[in-house]
């Protein structure tokens, strides 16, 4: 059931991507979905709750493609999280604990420890390319 809707999830973000238009990096380029600083990837995540919760671990699913709307395969990802209030950053490790391919990547352990406005930066290496997405997130 869970990789059904995974499955389902992905889809849906593979066609978003598909027929949104190109606009400049690190805004939405369709609602959720967002591109990269350098404009190299097109990044759309996922998260079993909603809206996202303070002091509760739960995953999250990333799915990326490069900017000509391919999934990215075998990527190393780095999600770095910043709380602009306090200045304080994710008082947790996150894991990309498996690529499922097609550009589809399980995050475990996110964990939000305070509420507010949060910035997620993800760092996204493929190959020699390296570039980053940065995602403002609201926490409850």
């Amino acid at each position: 059931m869970k990789r059904a809707l995974y499955k389902i999830l992905q889809i849906t973000f593979m066609v978003s991507a598909l027929f949104s238009s190109p606009v400049a990096a690190q805004e939405e380029a369709a609602p959720g979905v967002w591109l990269s600083n350098g404009g190299t990837y097109r990044l759309s995540y996922s998260t079993q709750y909603f809206p996202v919760p303070v002091e509760t671990p739960h995953q999250w699913m990333l799915f990326i493609l490069n900017s000509s709307r391919r999934p990215i395969e075998n990527a190393v990802i780095e999600i770095h999280g910043y709380h602009p209030e306090s200045r304080e950053t994710l008082s947790r490790m996150t894991f990309i604990s498996s690529h499922l391919g097609r550009g589809a990547y399980e995050v475990d352990n996110m964990y939000f420890h305070q509420p507010g406005e949060w910035q997620l930066n993800i760092v996204i290496t493929s190959g020699s390319t390296v570039d980053s997405v940065l995602i403002p997130l609201t926490i409850q």
